[in-house]
């Protein structure tokens, strides 16, 4: 399982899943300065830019206070090569956890994100049906993919 959710957050408390009836006085937790929500649907910074400036930790030791940093794809690893601007690295060319994933959003899909085995698909029919807050569709490894090369292992 990649990143797990400490179960201390229900649905109302999860700092991903915010709105303008959401309590702000947790954003603190990760933002230097409380963002305006402006809107009351559902926030999502899918496609918003990501700036390192507005944050009071990197983007790794930020969600390491919810998740665990050694389940998952290894972070802090210097990029040698040119990513999309979609996938943001940090000031030193390093992977943080968003690159691949951002802050705020829903956490269910209208369809499957990430490829999944198939007793996954037979007996978990929810976890279908989670975002992960990828930023790019992973079903059938397109968001690796940006990254990594399947002929070079």
């Amino acid at each position: 399982m990649l990143f797990p959710v400490l179960t201390a957050f229900g649905d109302r408390d999860n700092p991903h899943v915010l709105s303008k009836q959401s309590d702000q006085a947790s954003c603190s937790r990760c933002h230097i300065n409380t963002p305006e929500l402006k809107e009351d649907a559902l926030l999502t910074t899918k496609n918003h830019a990501f700036d390192q400036n507005q944050y009071s930790q990197d983007g790794v030791a930020m969600c390491a206070d919810c998740h665990d940093p050694d389940e998952g794809h290894k972070v802090g690893l210097k990029i040698d090569f040119p990513v999309p601007a979609d996938l943001p690295l940090n000031q030193d060319n390093d992977i943080t956890c968003l690159t691949c994933h951002y802050t705020h959003g829903s956490l269910n899909s209208e369809r499957p994100q990430a490829s999944f085995s198939f007793m996954d698909r037979l007996l978990d029919a929810e976890r279908l049906r989670k975002s992960f807050l990828l930023r790019r569709n992973n079903q059938d490894g397109e968001l690796c993919l940006t990254c990594h090369n399947v002929n070079q292992g």
